[in-house]
Parts: structure tokens; C-alpha cells; sequence
């Protein structure tokens, strides 16, 4: 079987040509770690997984293929079914890469089937695996193709909002065009110690991976906006060359007042809608915040959280432990080429920042201390 011949692509291959991956690993392989835009198509799913590869231990490589066989059989015909009409519903010219975790059995015998029915499909030589590998050398020797502008400013000024606000301006802009990644977006997390509240899920660190380099692989503007962010965002490590480039970014402060940013804050973790497991995650951290912070205010903030008064405790973490903690690790010592302040609208707040870094990106000395 190992001699039947099938087509298949390398990784740099399936990127360029735009083709429509479809990963046919189990859904828990995928859900550890896949290619952005991948869609999950199981060959086998995680507890058929799990009878091929006893089988293939006790009982060699042709008896597990008999034991996949007889998994998928039953459903075989439904399958190949919801594969054709994938195919047929993709644009014209574009065709299925099929990927499974070495690019050996399954995406092999994908291909096949789907050639006995016309359709003509790709394996990804390597599969995920190889994918896996080719992300974590390109980022480890990405360097912005683009000058880099770093955004600093205390919790709650408003630098994801002013990211977002990029994002929506469009080419049309007068001036050259940012560039904003928002790194916390793609990391489902503020940065913070709570900011894992009030996000749609969490994310693994293999898709995190996948999904910078997919947003930094090519030239999306002028310049590069990105946070002032450490090397994790929650649990999340950010890859080196990243972390480097922020660094070195061209620093802008982002300012607001405390009651603007308390303001921005609630609407961002959305208390009222917190779950149990959320109001449980915000005592655990407001419990390690509290050991840096005098009992009395601790008390504090934890009779307004127990009252409801939720904005009252965000002014006071705000007064009490982040802004001391950001000015001394991210502001003092740190020259800024600008300082935006910003309002409730970050669409105008975003046009703003263009025009004004415009020309700011002409006045910057070459030697700039960054």
C-alpha cells in the first residue's frame, strides 16, 4: 500500500498556493494545536484513534489498517460525501490539502479514496507535525520588514481599543498605513493578572504560535503598531523574535484618566455577565493581589466587589497596585516620541495617531534611545 502513488505539497507549498487544508486528525488532535483556516474533517475520531494505535502496537501496521478500516466503514460513504461537497463549494481552482499529523496513513488514504471518486486533492507532506516546525523556525528568525511602534500606557487607557480603531480606518487614510497586531486578541487575554475573565475561551499556545506568524508572515502596512507587552500574555510565551521587536518599537504613550479607563475596564470584563467559574477566578486573583497591597485597602475592595460595586473596584486596583506596578516596570526611564490621549471613540482616537505619527516617522533621529 506504502507504494501507491499520490500527490502532496511541503508546507511552503500548501501556504503559497492558498489551498484549503483539511485536517483529518481527531478532534482532540486538532483542538491541541492546528493551522489557522484549517477545517476538521475526522477520519478517525479520538476513541477510533485509540483502537487503531492499540492495534498497531500489539499487532503490527497491516492489522491496524484493517482495524481503521473496519472504524470507518459503517460511515465511509457519509465521509467521502461531505468531502465532495466541500470541494465543490470551494472557488474555482482551489483545491483540498489534506493533513494529518506525519502526513503517513490518513491523509494518504484520503487522497485515495477521494481520487476514486474524481476529486482532486493534496497531502501535506509532513503534516502537522512539519507545519508545526516550519511556524517555530520562521518566527524564530522573523524581523519586521517595517519600522515597529511599541504602545505603552497604564491598564485601561485604551491601546487594544486604539489597535481595533486601526484596524477599521482603512488604506484611505491620510498618511502612510499602520499595521496594528493585537497580540491579547490573539492570545484571548488582557495581559493582566484577571485578564483571563470574560473571554470566549482560552487559547493553546500551538495555535497562538500559528496565528502570530500568520498575522506577521507578510507586510500588512507601513509601520508595525504592537503592545508594549512582556514575554507572556497569561500563560501564553510570546516567541522571542516578537518580544525583541517590542522592545525595540518606537515607544508611544497611551494616557486616560482613571475614571476613563475604570469606565473602558467595566465594559471590557463585563461583570454582569461573569460566570461562577468567572467570580471564582477574580477572587483567586484578587487574593494574590492582596498579598502586595495594605490589609485595609484589600478589605476594601473586597466589601465593594461583595456589594457589587464593581466599578469602585477597579478604581481602586487601578490606584492601589497596576498603575504603581506599570509606572515603575513600563513608563519610568522610558522615552516617548508622543502621548495620545484617548476618548471614548477609537476610530477618531486611531485617525488621530496616523496623522500625528506621519510625521513624528520623519522627525525620529536615527539614534533614537528606543
Amino acid at each position: 500500500m506504502s507504494d501507491l502513488q499520490y500527490a502532496s505539497l511541503t508546507i511552503e507549498e500548501v501556504i503559497e498556493g492558498g489551498l484549503q487544508v483539511v485536517d483529518v486528525r481527531s478532534p482532540g488532535e486538532y483542538a491541541d494545536g492546528h493551522m489557522p483556516g484549517a477545517l476538521n474533517l475526522p477520519f478517525l475520531d479520538d476513541e477510533q484513534r485509540a483502537v487503531v494505535g492499540t492495534a498497531y502496537k500489539q499487532e503490527g501496521a497491516a492489522q491496524a489498517r484493517l482495524a481503521a478500516m473496519d472504524e470507518v466503514a459503517p460511515c465511509l460513504s457519509e465521509y467521502l460525501h461531505r468531502l465532495v461537497d466541500l470541494g465543490a463549494h470551494l472557488p474555482r481552482g482551489r483545491r483540498m490539502a489534506v493533513m494529518c499529523w506525519r502526513g503517513g496513513e490518513r491523509s494518504r488514504n484520503v487522497v485515495l479514496l477521494l481520487a476514486l471518486v474524481g476529486v482532486h486533492a493534496v497531502a501535506v507532506q509532513g503534516g502537522y507535525k512539519a507545519y508545526r516546525r516550519y511556524v517555530l523556525a520562521q518566527m524564530a528568525e522573523w524581523i519586521s520588514p517595517v519600522p515597529v511602534v511599541t504602545l505603552y500606557g497604564h491598564t485601561g487607557a485604551g491601546k487594544s481599543a486604539l489597535l481595533r480603531g486601526l484596524a477599521k480606518i482603512g488604506p484611505d487614510t491620510a498618511g502612510s498605513k499602520p499595521w496594528p497586531v493585537d497580540l491579547e486578541e490573539l492570545a484571548l487575554h488582557r495581559g493582566s493578572l484577571l485578564g483571563g475573565l470574560n473571554q470566549p475561551g482560552q487559547r493553546r499556545q500551538k495555535d497562538f504560535d500559528a496565528m502570530v506568524w500568520e498575522a506577521l508572515r507578510r507586510p500588512q502596512g507601513d509601520y508595525l503598531v504592537m503592545e508594549g507587552e512582556g514575554g507572556k500574555i497569561g500563560r501564553i510565551f510570546l516567541p522571542q523574535s516578537v518580544a525583541e521587536t517590542i522592545r525595540g518599537g518606537i515607544a508611544v504613550l497611551v494616557s486616560a484618566s482613571v475614571e476613563t479607563r475604570a469606565e473602558r475596564i467595566m465594559e471590557e470584563y463585563a461583570p454582569e455577565n461573569w460566570t461562577s467559574a468567572d467570580v471564582a477566578g477574580f477572587r483567586r486573583g484578587l487574593e494574590l493581589i492582596g498579598a502586595r497591597l495594605p490589609r485595609d485597602v484589600l478589605a476594601s475592595l473586597e466589601t465593594a466587589f461583595d456589594d457589587g460595586r464593581f466599578t469602585d473596584v477597579v478604581r481602586g486596583l487601578l490606584v492601589s497596585y497596576y498603575d504603581p506596578l506599570y509606572q515603575r516596570s513600563c513608563v519610568d526611564g522610558r522615552q516617548f516620541v508622543w502621548q495620545i490621549e484617548t476618548t471614548s471613540d477609537p476610530v477618531e482616537d486611531a485617525r488621530r495617531f496616523v496623522e500625528n505619527m506621519a510625521g513624528i516617522s520623519k522627525e525620529v533621529p536615527s539614534d533614537f534611545p528606543l
